[in-house]
């Protein structure tokens, strides 16, 4: 078979990327050109997508943030804030063989982390989406690996039957408080609310108000997701989740609650007629990314959902790790 030639896309190839990313199992809208530039732009960082390509087609590739540390380390990770994962994607093979299917994944994830390895970066950290399994091209060569979690609620079974007692609860105060839900893709709204949210722990959002901006400008235009909010009687929106369209389900990206209503049990009440509504409209499963987030588990686990892993795998050099070292120490000892 023909060897895999591995180089930085140039950006009128990103339509090309696009394709690999809509046609790919494990291909995430985290994954698209847009979404990647939204963050690129936002966040003030380098981007590079880098393909491998045989015999001139475009056949897999990852994309990569790069940031300077001090103008000393170069580092390299496929997510960044709000992110969750990104990393390699390859182009889907048509064979039924398991053992075809992975002889073409090895194929082209080596020559990749072959050429990873040759720019010069200090950390190179990639998580994978869910549904990419093997990642043995990177662990056999010294790659350190990670497993993380996000939860999937099977839209075709029966919610009522798989919420807890607390969940129930929850619901009932919803309603007697007078509480409903609507779609209403308005970023103010949502950035109002992620403001209260992280001002209650006086710190500021993760990410600035100009990337939910463009973000919800990217929803409208290309119908990608839809902000869901709880709101009270007079109108008042007291919390929200974006929602993001992936294959055969919706992405529960980001939730924000004003503090204030948290006992009237909002959120509850959105989880509860999102699943109504987006099995009405034959998706398959919601993708609720907060498992790795301990104060979130024991609520989400109220719906009864299934826990799904993903994977990362990361490469350090020494004075890589060195300064990680001290770092740590020097933050332990002004602490």
């Amino acid at each position: 078979m023909d060897g895999i030639e591995v180089r930085e896309l140039v950006p009128s190839e990103y339509k090309e990327w696009d394709l690999i990313v809509e046609k790919a199992k494990s291909g995430t809208l985290f994954h698209t050109s847009e979404w990647l530039e939204i963050c690129r732009d936002a966040l003030s960082i380098d981007l590079k997508i880098y393909g491998c390509f045989r015999n001139g087609e475009l056949v897999g590739g990852c994309p990569l943030f790069v940031k300077n540390i001090k103008g000393i380390l170069k580092v390299a990770t496929s997510t960044c804030r709000m992110t969750s994962y990104s990393g390699p994607l390859i182009k889907e093979n048509a064979s039924s063989r398991a053992s075809k299917r992975v002889q073409e994944t090895h194929e082209i994830l080596n020559p990749l982390r072959e050429f990873l390895c040759k720019q010069g970066f200090d950390s190179i950290h990639l998580t994978f989406s869910p549904g990419f399994e093997d990642i043995r091209p990177f662990t056999w060569n010294g790659w350190d690996s990670a497993v993380h979690y996000t939860h999937y609620l099977n839209l075709q079974e029966n919610i009522d039957r798989n919420l807890s007692g607390e969940r129930r609860m929850e619901l009932k105060t919803a309603t007697e408080a007078g509480l409903r839900t609507r779609a209403w893709n308005d970023p103010e709204t949502y950035y109002r609310l992620l403001s209260l949210a992280y001002d209650k722990q006086n710190i500021e959002p993760p990410l600035p108000r100009e990337f939910f901006e463009r973000l919800f400008k990217l929803i409208r235009e290309k119908n990608i997701g839809y902000m869901f909010v709880s709101e009270t009687s007079e109108g008042e929106a007291v919390a929200a989740h974006l929602n993001l369209y992936g294959k055969k389900c919706a992405v529960i990206w980001t939730s924000t609650l004003n503090p204030d209503f948290d006992s009237l049990g909002p959120y509850a009440l959105l989880y509860y007629n999102e699943f109504l509504d987006l099995k009405s409209r034959d998706f398959k499963f919601m993708n609720v990314m907060a498992a790795n987030v301990p104060t979130f588990v024991d609520f989400i686990m109220g719906f009864s959902p299934e826990l799904i892993p993903y994977y990362s795998v990361n490469l350090d050099s020494k004075r890589y790790s060195i300064a990680k070292i001290l770092y740590k120490t020097t933050h332990k000892e002004t602490y």
